[in-house]
Formats: structure tokens, C-alpha cells, sequence
């Protein structure tokens, strides 16, 4: 559930129409990102976290997806625009095969995470873990 505030946030343009096109022929690969939500050191999933990824291309910061978390403080099957597997396999390319993604996350109830950057490579399921603190008022956890 996005509220106002939550939106006001999300500082990315989306969608991205003309530029779109020469992303996605940049970056004709595709990868996968599954970002998992947990507090007290990973032994509780939250629900209902908002989770925006976005990328900046040509100086810009674009939202490319948005989803809230399921029960088990999941949000699957990310599927990003990467670099092509073959070009990790050209020497002259090597090393160069990863496209970054900055991932946000934000509860009323916890400290927000803001662009956790994250690399995802071609056909390949990149998982994020990102563990949220409880919001604090005067100093004590709620």
C-alpha cells in the first residue's frame, strides 16, 4: 500500500518512453532480482514494505518496478534489463556484463532504505536480503 508520503519519496521518473528503447537496446539481456525483508537479524519477514527499483541512465533515475512485500517479505521475479551473458565472455567486455539497480524500501513502522545499490547479471536470480530497523521515537523502539 503506497501512501502520499511514501510517494512523495520515490524520486524517480516513470515510465521512460524514448529513452526506454535505448536502454532496453543497451541492456538486451535479462536477469532477475528477488529482494527478501526481514527485521531482528533476518528471523522475522515483513509484509507490506514498498519496494521501488530503479536505474540511472544518461544522468537520470528511473523507476523500473515497484511491488509491495507478500507475507514472507518477499517481492520475486524481478525481471531487469541486463548486458548480454557474451559479453563477460569477450575480453574486451569482461567484467563489464553487470547492470546496477538501486533499490528503496519503505514500512510507517521502519527506518526507510534508500538506494541499496544492487548488480544483476544476465539470466542469473540475484537475491537482495535487506533488513529494516524499527522506527524510533525519542530515542526508543516502538
Amino acid at each position: 500500500m503506497q501512501t502520499a508520503d511514501t510517494a512523495a519519496k520515490i524520486t524517480g521518473e516513470s515510465p521512460f518512453k524514448p529513452e526506454y528503447d535505448e536502454y532496453l537496446s543497451q541492456y538486451p539481456g535479462r536477469g532477475a532480482l528477488k529482494v527478501q525483508i526481514s527485521v531482528a537479524r533476518d528471523a522475522f519477514p515483513v509484509e507490506g514494505v514498498f519496494v521501488d527499483v530503479a536505474s540511472v541512465f544518461n544522468g537520470k533515475r528511473y523507476t523500473l518496478y515497484h511491488d509491495v512485500t507478500d507475507s514472507s517479505g518477499i517481492v520475486n521475479e524481478i525481471v531487469l534489463p541486463t548486458l548480454p551473458a557474451s559479453s563477460s565472455l569477450d575480453p574486451k567486455t569482461a567484467g563489464q556484463g553487470e547492470a546496477e539497480y538501486f533499490v528503496s524500501a519503505f514500512h510507517p513502522a521502519f527506518g526507510e532504505i534508500t538506494d541499496c545499490p544492487v548488480k544483476v547479471l544476465d539470466r542469473i536470480e540475484t537475491i537482495l536480503p535487506i533488513t529494516l530497523t524499527p522506527s524510533t521515537k525519542n530515542g526508543e523502539a516502538k
